[in-house]
């Protein structure tokens, strides 16, 4: 379970954060949407432990993150996958360097055995295992993401994945192709999974449940027909770009 119970956080004297509440259960998929600057991507830096919030209380497998001590920190750490905003793989690196990067330096494992292991995640993610002496810049956006999550998969083993705008960018089959793998690994694996994204037909594809930040605040915290519903002016203002898309992906009526 993750969970934040009335969460605040600042920058520089700004509060970025207001009062954050929510709670996903275990297993779970969650889209987190909201404007740019709303504070999205600070809540998955919180749920790794790399920022503190100024007062309030976060749990990540039941247990509160907030005041840990480092050590503890790198425990918990050890079941977060995390995906950052364009796959942010080492351009130096090669596929296979990438993907077994933990292998690699934090383990004392054979070469050999590092290089089955990332073939066989490499056939996971649905890449083939030819391109493992690339470099990241030889490949096409969709397929950095998927080496990217491969990366993730690969270096913690993971009971929880952070997608941080994981098809931005992307061409319609490359973002298929990485919301299929997305719901893949939530379904075998059976992760819970937690997506920031600005791209509402995208979001309708990966989670049942939705979260919208407006200004540090939860605005909504709900599934998709009680979103159809709502009648808050502040998640109203930021669907109506989107309502006719959503409709068509769903066929509801957001009139």
């Amino acid at each position: 379970m993750i969970a934040f119970r009335h969460v605040n956080y600042f920058i520089e004297g700004r509060q970025i954060l207001k009062d954050i509440t929510f709670e996903i259960p275990d297993g779970e998929s969650r889209v987190i949407m909201g404007h740019s600057g709303s504070g999205k991507s600070t809540i998955l830096r919180l749920i790794l432990g790399l920022i503190c919030p100024r007062s309030g209380e976060i749990y990540v497998q039941g247990k509160n993150i907030c005041g840990a001590k480092e050590k503890q920190l790198q425990e918990i750490r050890k079941s977060i996958g995390m995906v950052f905003q364009d796959g942010a793989l080492f351009d130096s690196l090669t596929v296979g360097e990438n993907v077994g990067y933990y292998l690699l330096e934090h383990t004392k494992m054979q070469f050999t055995n590092i290089e089955e292991k990332v073939r066989e995640m490499l056939g996971f993610v649905g890449l083939s295992d030819d391109i493992i002496d690339r470099l990241p810049d030889q490949l096409s956006g969709g397929m950095q993401r998927r080496v990217a999550i491969g990366r993730a998969l690969l270096s913690t083993d993971p009971k929880i994945m952070l997608y941080d705008e994981p098809t931005t960018g992307l061409d319609p089959q490359a973002t298929s192709t990485v919301i299929d793998l997305i719901n893949r690994l939530a379904q075998v694996k059976h992760v819970t999974s937690i997506v920031v994204t600005h791209q509402i037909a995208d979001a309708v594809e990966m989670a049942k449940k939705f979260i919208i930040i407006d200004d540090g605040q939860v605005a909504f915290d709900g599934t998709l027909k009680e979103l159809s519903e709502t009648a808050e002016p502040r998640v109203m203002e930021f669907l109506a770009p989107f309502r006719e898309s959503i409709a068509n992906i769903r066929k509801i009526d957001f009139i």
